[in-house]
């Protein structure tokens, strides 16, 4: 039941990881150009790219990160209760 409880809270640090990996790389450096454009009374024209890649990266990293925490965590819990 720890590697079942551990492997949800994987899939949601993954998701959560990988939500701000996008919002990170890719919204903010569109949104930041228009903001300051915005207070100057200028103009302002931005891009962006992300490649899946670097999503996956974030996700898996996200992942092991959320799953060991979570992992250990349920375990000193157990030996608590011993």
């Amino acid at each position: 039941m720890i590697y079942l409880k551990s492997l949800v809270f994987g899939i949601g640090g993954a998701v959560v990881a990988s939500v701000l990996w996008i919002m990170i790389a890719f919204v903010l450096p569109m949104w930041a150009p228009y903001v300051i454009g915005r207070l100057r009374g200028t103009g302002g024209v931005s891009t962006g790219y992300i490649s899946s890649g670097s999503v996956v990266i974030a996700a898996l990293i996200g992942f092991l990160v959320a799953f060991a925490w979570q992992w250990h965590r349920l375990r000193s819990a157990l030996d608590l209760s011993d």
